[in-house]
């Protein structure tokens, strides 16, 4: 049974679209999947992987080379230096990304600012947090839609925590 502060989320946008596109017939654009296998040389590496035992479990912030190859990236992409062991975490996709920096960042009874429209999953994450969604909405602009700087800023309070 789902606490009532999730109710509303029982189901998200991805899979109402998914069930659509499959009852109708129609090709679903709206989650990213990819539409072949991937090169071969990256199927052969995960092969061997499996192959050479690495079939379990990773550690819960991700194996250390792979951390560390982040890192090296960044600082070679961006000059940034970020600390693999402290600074790095890799997860499974954006929902758990997106689930662990709010869960770590906010507490029950906080404020969550997200600019509308936002991603599915900011909202039931924010509730299972037990903060508060605080949204800010895009404008027109002319050119399409932009940020309202001044509405952030009013959407600020001493709640607001991200």
């Amino acid at each position: 049974m789902t606490v009532e502060r999730l109710r509303p989320y029982a189901v998200n946008v991805f899979a109402r679209m998914s069930a659509l596109a499959a009852e109708l017939g129609a090709v679903n654009l709206g989650q990213g999947y990819p539409d072949e296998d991937g090169p071969p040389a990256m199927l052969d590496a995960a092969r061997q992987a499996i192959t050479d035992g690495f079939n379990q479990y990773p550690p819960g912030p991700g194996i250390a080379p792979l951390r560390t190859a982040i890192a090296a990236q960044r600082r070679r992409r961006y000059g940034m230096e970020f600390d693999p062991d402290e600074q790095v975490l890799v997860t499974v996709g954006a929902s758990e990304a997106i689930a662990a920096a709010v869960i770590g960042l906010v507490e029950p009874g906080s404020e969550v600012l997200v600019i509308e429209p936002f991603f599915d999953t900011y909202a039931p994450v924010i509730a299972m947090a037990g903060a508060h969604r605080v949204a800010v909405p895009l404008v027109p602009d002319g050119l399409g839609f932009a940020l309202d700087v001044d509405a952030v800023r009013a959407a600020v309070t001493p709640r607001t925590r991200a």
